[in-house]
């Protein structure tokens, strides 16, 4: 083929792309001006990585362990750079130009590939993409700084596309299309979004298993579900020292079942069922997929001039001041979750297409695309349909590690996606008859457009229209007419969506029945298409993701400011010691953005520090703060907490504004203790920390009963002292009197990979005092060092780079094959 036909024939393919690509540039323009994404979330994350990243800035090296939140904690799940995966290499150095630009133009792009595969002409599958990535919750998650939960989802369509390509024609280059598509969304670090994708290829091999023994080509499919499970293999591989560690650290966090038998009713193998459970839909949630606003909208959604909560306050407080607080924000949301920044919307067009779909389409795709639909919807209810989500829960392995149950719509939504693009194609391609097209159009005009127009004329069948930040706005003074003006806007709110939803339902229908009736020529439906989808997505997207959510790249790189607090701290210059923000410790990373702090923001935490938050660190800080009412008592008050002081914490945050206040208890970084009192249980060991002084006596669980060596005694005389601070590696001199010691260091336990050495020889340390480390040191003076020398990290990098060589090279293989049979 010459290079002229070539370019002719992939021209409009190669200009779709650029077109993906401009489109998001103009959504995102900021970023012409060299601003970034401002995100709570992503203001976060800088603070919980912030010591990682230094270390590695100043070092080269991984540090791997963070002692800047939680007291210390692996640094996997937070910010760890692992060498052996150049398949991550590859995608980082794509995502760096800016990640909401690449990531909403790999959306539209890989969705456009499946839909070339499914082959679709060019420009249905591009209005087809524009309609899939313009989805809200794309825009919605990237706005609150999840930045890695939009980019794994993008690769779920070119997951999809190898599947299908090897089920139907290629079965090596769609295997291999698999792997290259789950390796990067492997990589693109979020579990959950992968662990969806899953569930979607299973419903997909089953829905052909299925095919394959009715139409008895059962060793096909034996064939090409073998090249898939090794492409799952090759992908694995890949990503192999990421999912490893993880694993390995899955076991000691707040995922894994916890060792307590206390308040027991509610716990898994995984998470706490209400944890889990927390942020279910019901199905007036799920209708937000074609009415954005049918539960009010997000937690502070601007209002008109015109609203009754406008006419209300303005009557009560001026007009000038009723109109600055109806738009900043008003509670609009109604519905059964704790909170909802935003609905999230697929488009009134696009569930019109869905519909469609289920009448025109036919054969094996539309069962699995509606297999996946009712499987998901009936999931993202969670606690609102407790039979099939307690089965999951109880026997799907893997379910209960992920809270958020509603999350799983990201399926949903890429199953509703294809079989309305599948449908457009069956229409633009006249695969059917006049007589199916009619009965289709009519029936989903009738399901779609009818439900609207119920909800349009009497909205008041969605329910009540109270909410439960209600309540708490009488509690704070609000008179009973403001919480009547906002249901009054609630129910509004919901009349015009349903309303608009409506018209875009007609708009689509007309157009497609004027095409099929040769009233308008192709190109100008599907211009109609896409311009519908565009007047329809868009102003919601900007709504809740516009350019006020960019500022500066200095702002977004330093996004907290020193405060006099962190300023008047950091004039210690101890090696290292604690701080503990007395406000909401742990959801806190601005603290460790400066300090090493007792608190932090983190998904998963350890689990038995989380544990001894609960049941110790929480009512010592209640405790303090009561003295407060008496700042004469406040030194008496910081003597009688003994976990936070064990815990180092050399420093309490009241106000960021005022000096903070000095802990003259704290027990340093290590110390001798007198005595070892063995207890039975995990119970046993966190109920002893309520009562007890560790300074002069440790709890040790039975378990770690032969690291004491025989010791249950000593003079806890003596000293040591931390001589040099690495996140990773800490060394300490330390002098024993008489007869060998126990020390205890003010460090958290994790048995994967911190060894522990006295005079250079290994020796092993134990868990005390129920998260901490303690190691039996001999009379004399010694060297005592700690370093994080993970096996999970070193072994999974040399499998990953033997992996991602392997995929490449059998990549390279096979696309020179395929040109040289080609030519």
């Amino acid at each position: 083929m010459d290079t002229k036909n070539l370019l002719r024939k992939s021209g409009p393919y190669i200009l779709a792309i650029v077109l993906f690509l401009v489109i998001s540039v103009i959504y995102f323009s900021p970023v012409l001006e060299g601003k970034r994404l401002q995100s709570s979330d992503g203001a976060q994350f800088k603070g919980m990585s912030k010591e990682i990243v230094d270390y590695r800035n100043a070092t080269g090296k991984e540090a791997l362990w963070s002692n800047n939140m939680f007291s210390g904690m692996p640094a996997y799940l937070t910010s760890t750079i692992y060498s052996g995966e150049l398949i991550s290499k590859i995608q980082k150095s794509v995502t760096a130009i800016s990640q909401p630009v690449m990531i909403l133009t790999l959306s539209f792009s890989f969705f456009f590939m499946l839909c070339i595969l499914l082959d679709m002409g060019v420009w249905t599958a591009f209005a087809a993409s524009l309609a899939y990535g313009f989805m809200t919750f794309t825009f919605v998650v990237m706005v609150t700084g999840h930045l890695t939960k939009a980019h794994a989802l993008t690769y779920t369509s070119l997951i999809v596309a190898g599947i299908l390509l090897a089920f139907k024609k290629n079965k090596i280059g769609g295997s291999l299309m698999a792997a290259i598509g789950l390796s990067l969304m492997l990589s693109a670090n979020h579990l959950q979004m992968t662990y969806y994708a899953a569930i979607l290829s299973l419903v997909i091999g089953i829905t052909y298993l299925i095919y394959a023994i009715r139409e008895k080509t059962l060793p096909d499919f034996s064939k090409t579900a073998g090249l898939l499970l090794i492409a799952v293999l090759f992908a694995v591989g890949t990503n192999f020292s990421r999912l490893y560690t993880t694993y390995e650290y899955g076991k000691y966090s707040i995922r894994s079942q916890s060792e307590l038998s206390l308040n027991n009713e509610n716990k898994s193998s995984g998470l706490d069922k209400e944890y889990i459970l927390d942020y279910s839909y019901d199905l007036g949630e799920a209708m937000t997929a074609f009415i954005p606003r049918f539960k009010g909208g997000g937690m502070s959604e601007p209002l008109t001039t015109s609203s009754e909560t406008y006419k209300f306050l303005a009557e009560a407080q001026g007009a000038d001041k009723a109109k600055k607080m109806v738009q900043s924000g008003m509670p609009m949301y109604w519905g059964s979750q704790p909170i909802s920044g935003a609905p999230f919307y697929f488009g009134a067009v696009l569930c019109f297409l869905f519909v469609l779909g289920i009448f025109l389409v036919k054969g094996k795709d539309k069962w699995w695309l509606v297999a996946v639909f009712v499987f998901s919807l009936l999931l993202s209810l969670g606690k609102n349909f407790s039979f099939l989500t307690n089965i999951m829960l109880d026997y799907f392995p893997g379910y209960n590690k992920f809270r958020d149950v509603k999350n799983i719509i990201v399926i949903e939504q890429f199953s509703m996606a294809l079989l309305g693009a599948l449908a457009i194609k069956e229409v633009y391609q006249r695969k059917i008859s006049s007589v199916e097209f009619m009965n289709g159009l009519k029936y989903a005009f009738g399901i779609t457009g009818g439900l609207a127009l119920i909800f349009a004329i009497i909205p008041g069948l969605a329910g009540s229209f109270s909410g439960s930040t209600d309540a708490q706005y009488l509690k704070m003074g609000y008179p009973q007419q403001f919480i009547d003006a906002l249901i009054a806007d609630r129910q509004s709110a919901l009349r015009i969506d349903a309303f608009r939803s409506f018209i875009f339902v007609l708009l689509a229908a007309a157009g497609l029945w004027a095409y099929w009736n040769n009233k308008i020529k192709a190109q100008y439906a599907i211009i109609l298409w896409v311009g519908l989808v565009a007047i329809d997505m868009w102003p919601i997207d900007k709504k809740y993701f516009n350019n006020d959510n960019f500022t500066s790249k200095k702002e977004v790189a330093v996004p907290f400011q020193e405060m006099p607090v962190d300023k008047e701290i950091k004039k210690d210059k101890d090696l290292y010691y604690r701080v503990l923000n007395l406000q909401n410790p742990m959801a806190d990373a601005r603290t460790s953005f400066f300090h090493k702090s007792i608190g932090g923001y983190h998904g998963a935490k350890m689990k038995r520090y989380n544990e001894l938050y609960s049941y110790a660190i929480e009512p010592e800080m209640r405790s303090l703060i009561s003295a407060f009412q008496k700042p004469e008592s406040i030194d008496s008050a910081m003597a009688l907490l003994p976990v936070i002081n064990m815990l180092n914490t050399k420093y309490y945050i009241y106000d960021l504004n005022q000096p903070p206040l000095p802990n003259t208890h704290a027990l340093g970084n290590a110390w001798f203790v007198k005595s070892a009192k063995v207890v039975d249980s995990a119970d046993q060991e966190v109920t002893s920390m309520k009562n007890f002084d560790p300074k002069s006596t440790a709890i040790v669980n039975k378990s770690f009963d032969k690291g004491l060596g025989g010791f249950t005694s000593g003079s806890g005389e003596g000293e040591i002292k931390l001589t040099e601070y690495q996140p990773n590696d800490l060394k300490y001199e330390a002098t024993v009197n008489s007869g060998s010691q126990l020390a205890v260091f003010s460090e958290i336990y994790y048995p994967k990979g911190w060894k522990s050495f006295i005079d250079g020889k290994e020796t092993p340390h134990i868990q005390v005092d129920y998260v901490l480390r303690g190691l039996v040191i001999p009379a004399g003076k010694h060297q005592v060092e700690f370093k994080f020398e993970p096996s999970s990290y070193y072994l999974g990098n040399k499998v990953s780079l033997a992996s991602s060589i392997l995929l490449l090279l059998a990549i390279g293989g096979y696309l020179f094959y395929s040109f040289k049979m080609k030519n």
